[in-house]
């Protein structure tokens, strides 16, 4: 004879053995170290999201597939997989008279795109007549290590899906190359953890 599980018996298996994959919705500890072990973002932060929705780095997110709640990965990135090579077109010279007075190599300034959202530039050099910005990503050209704790991981809800999808279409619109959001390490989808 064989046994009939109800539907409540089934949601509470799956809400404790769900493993990561497409269309699974999951809440994750990280902290995001560069190449020469600083940390750079996380410290215990925590972030919720949907796997196989561009919300996290392909690579990275192919290092956590099949993971379930309560398994811990740290994940390390060539800069190819991560944030990409350094591109030395991307180093721009800007008039000086458009930057504060006291701007000074090693700032790091919050600049706004056309389209309203922000990004972030690091400042190379000043002279009276320009300011040279860098607008490569912050860890391009660095090995990344990701250290990760899954501590959730379930369906995701119509209503999740339905926002990730949303996320990628987003992503998919064309954008000044270079550019990234300001404090955007990983990337996390608005309303998402």
């Amino acid at each position: 004879m064989t046994k009939t599980r109800t539907r409540t018996d089934r949601t509470q298996a799956n809400s404790r053995g769900f493993q990561l994959g497409p269309g699974v919705w999951t809440r994750l500890r990280y902290e995001v170290k560069d190449a020469e072990g600083e940390l750079v973002e996380g410290a215990g932060g925590e972030v919720g999201l949907v796997i196989g929705y561009a919300a996290l780095l392909p690579a990275l997110e192919s290092a956590l597939e099949g993971l379930a709640a309560g398994a811990r990965r740290t994940v390390e990135l060539p800069a190819r997989d991560a944030y990409g090579e350094r591109k030395p077109e991307l180093e721009v010279e800007f008039s000086r008279d458009e930057f504060p007075a006291d701007v000074a190599p090693g700032d790091r300034l919050e600049l706004e795109r056309d389209d309203g959202s922000e990004v972030v530039a690091r400042v190379l050099d000043v002279s009276e007549e320009a300011v040279v910005m860098d607008l490569n990503h912050p860890l391009a050209g660095q090995s990344v290590r990701y250290e990760i704790e899954v501590l959730e991981a379930r369906a995701a809800t119509a209503e999740e899906l339905e926002l990730a999808e949303s996320q990628v279409l987003a992503l998919e619109e064309p954008g000044p190359e270079g550019f990234v959001p300001a404090g955007d390490l990983v990337r996390k989808p608005p309303g998402a953890g």
